[in-house]
């Protein structure tokens, strides 16, 4: 009798061990599955957002002088439209600056705008009529899941003593084609004005330039209309007259990530 229920003690222990290591590999083998299925996820949503870009140049010569180069996402996508669009309507009022409807004007309209302006002006003003030049470069400086930088890099002459030079970044949402506003980027608003406001004095001094409170233009700090993003940080640009005078050109810096993510609304 003693025997007999040692042996049913010990099968059903031993029972009880089966089941558990089943119970242990089904698991391993469902967090295989589980494992499998987030990578297959991850994979297709990268494979969904990686929007390509293309390289895309207009050229004309005669009468006056316009190279723009810029980039284009190659498919149809509603999402692709919308950037293309957005990027060719920027590159269009700064080539049709005068034109207060420039915005809504296709690329090539803007060109024809551009040159038909000069030729009328060179038949007011023959003796003046220096040939009028645009050069606008513009690339994708950062690209990631979450947020695409493209900087716009474009001069401008029209005549007088020197030609026009601006930079700007257009900062685009790739999963809407939607391009982010500062207030869509940060938050702690006064906190991080104070600590770009510290490292615009930083550049100033790298400069040389130690009284930095005389160089707002007689206004108080502000935060740069440019603002992008690239491997190492968010890239801070205040155009020539923005916050100083011409003479003192661009003023461009980079806070790192490590010091500005708390202030950030988004990946990167």
């Amino acid at each position: 009798m003693t025997t007999n229920l040692i042996f049913n003690s010990f099968y059903s222990n031993l029972s009880l061990i089966f089941k558990y290591i089943v119970f242990i590999i089904k698991s391993q083998a469902l967090k295989k599955i589980f494992i499998l299925f987030l990578v297959l996820i991850i994979y297709n949503c990268n494979k969904e957002t990686s929007l390509e870009f293309e390289e895309t140049a207009i050229e004309k010569n005669d009468p006056v002088s316009v190279e723009v180069i810029y980039p284009r996402l190659i498919d149809e996508s509603d999402i692709s439209q919308k950037i293309n669009i957005m990027i060719e309507s920027t590159l269009a009022e700064q080539i049709a600056f005068f034109d207060e409807d420039a915005g809504s004007i296709s690329l090539d309209d803007a060109v024809t705008q551009f040159e038909n302006r000069f030729i009328s002006f060179k038949n007011d003003f023959e003796e003046d009529a220096t040939p009028w030049e645009v050069t606008i470069n513009s690339e994708v400086i950062f690209q990631s899941l979450y947020v695409i930088t493209i900087a716009i890099d474009s001069y401008t002459f029209t005549g007088g003593a020197h030609g026009n030079s601006v930079i700007s970044f257009l900062n685009f949402d790739p999963l809407t084609g939607n391009l982010y506003s500062q207030e869509d980027l940060f938050n702690k608003a006064s906190e991080f004005s104070e600590l770009v406001k510290q490292h615009f004095k930083t550049e100033l001094e790298s400069k040389g330039i130690n009284d930095s409170e005389n160089f707002y233009l007689g206004e108080d700090f502000k935060l740069p209309e440019n603002i992008g993003f690239n491997e190492e940080g968010v890239i801070f640009l205040y155009n020539s007259y923005e916050m100083m005078s011409f003479a003192q050109g661009i003023t461009e810096f980079t806070v790192p990530y490590n010091e500005i993510s708390q202030y950030l609304k988004i990946n990167y």
